[in-house]
């Protein structure tokens, strides 16, 4: 009789926790649940609950990191709405800690980098927008000299800590590109075709895009934008306008999460997925509806945080596991 050993050359393990990470076709048996499982693909995206943010905030696009090493900075207060905070909040998986605060209070600021090397530039700081830019080692955040060349907030960014982009925001035209080489910013010739403001991005300083965002505003809009390191290019657009959403993943394997729909107060839970050519809708929607949210992560492996709901500012925090990547089932009979 054919027998699993005898097909795969080992038998199958007794483990009294299921495994992680997990290889796709997996098989193993849960001694304490009492059940065979396997390590299957997923075909459509889901969210899960995760530990709620120590400070509910909205207004914070800025964001580094993946699902399970993100750190989040800056936004606005629930309790005030029109005060900005010094909050910096970093996530193991499961759970926030409370981090050393950020040095200038602001809201609508991007990020890029990872948890323990991570860059905060732009934003809204009383009595105006900044240009301001600091950086985290992993324990303390240090204002840099150098400032963006356009004090902007609601704006995108992407990328590592030393080698970072910024484009978009409220600024004078909305549609400015700057780089960042570790040490200093510099206002790139190429700007985005559809300016915009509080729109969503991902990917790398060579390789971006950009989704969404107010246009104008503050009207949503479905523009969607692929950056090649050095122009611009129009990509096929969003199945639903939005402006304040999140945006995480690469170039060609991102996603878009909540936001305004078609402007705030408005909020959508909807969820799209890009494949580097088009947005698919994802079956999979946000449990908590919400706008102006920190995201992170991967277009498998991503993460959504804070935010404005339709009534107030929240500290839910939702992961997400995206198309293809492997899941838990019970192996039954039936």
């Amino acid at each position: 009789m054919t027998t699993y050993k005898g097909i795969n050359g080992f038998a199958v393990q007794s483990v009294a926790s299921d495994p992680s990470p997990l290889d796709e076709g997996q098989v193993w048996y849960n001694n304490a649940s009492y059940a065979f499982k396997l390590a299957a693909a997923t075909t459509a995206g889901t969210w899960a609950s995760g530990g709620n943010l120590n400070n509910a905030r909205r207004t914070f696009n800025g964001g580094a990191g993946t699902q399970i090493a993100t750190i989040v900075f800056g936004g606005r207060s629930p309790a005030t709405p029109t005060q900005n905070v010094n909050y910096s909040e970093s996530y193991n998986g499961s759970a926030w800690t409370n981090t050393p605060n950020i040095n200038t209070a602001r809201s609508g600021a991007a990020g890029a980098g990872t948890q323990t090397a991570a860059l905060m530039f732009g934003g809204y700081a009383d009595p105006g927008n900044t240009g301001a830019t600091e950086s985290w080692n992993g324990s303390s955040w240090t204002t840099l000299p150098a400032s963006m060349n356009s004090a902007r907030e609601q704006l995108a960014g992407v990328g590592l800590q030393t080698a970072a982009l910024a484009f978009g925001g409220n600024s004078p035209t909305n549609n400015l590109t700057e780089s960042w080489s570790g040490s200093s910013w510099t206002t790139l010739p190429a700007t985005l075709n559809t300016a915009r403001n509080f729109g969503g991005g991902a990917g790398i300083q060579t390789a971006a895009l950009a989704f969404g965002g107010n246009n104008p505003s503050p009207a949503g809009t479905t523009a969607t934008e692929s950056w090649n390191g050095s122009i611009w290019t129009t990509v096929n657009s969003l199945n639903t306008v939005r402006q304040s959403n999140a945006g995480f993943g690469t170039q060609t394997a991102a996603v878009s999460a909540g936001g305004g729909s078609p402007a705030l107060p408005t909020v959508t839970n909807a969820v799209e997925t890009w494949n580097g050519t088009s947005w698919t809708t994802s079956p999979g929607s946000l449990a908590t509806a919400r706008a102006v949210m920190a995201g992170t992560g991967s277009a498998l492996s991503g993460l959504v945080s804070g935010g404005l709901t339709a009534t107030a500012a929240t500290a839910a925090t939702e992961e997400w596991t995206g198309p293809g990547s492997p899941v838990t089932k019970t192996i039954t009979t039936s």
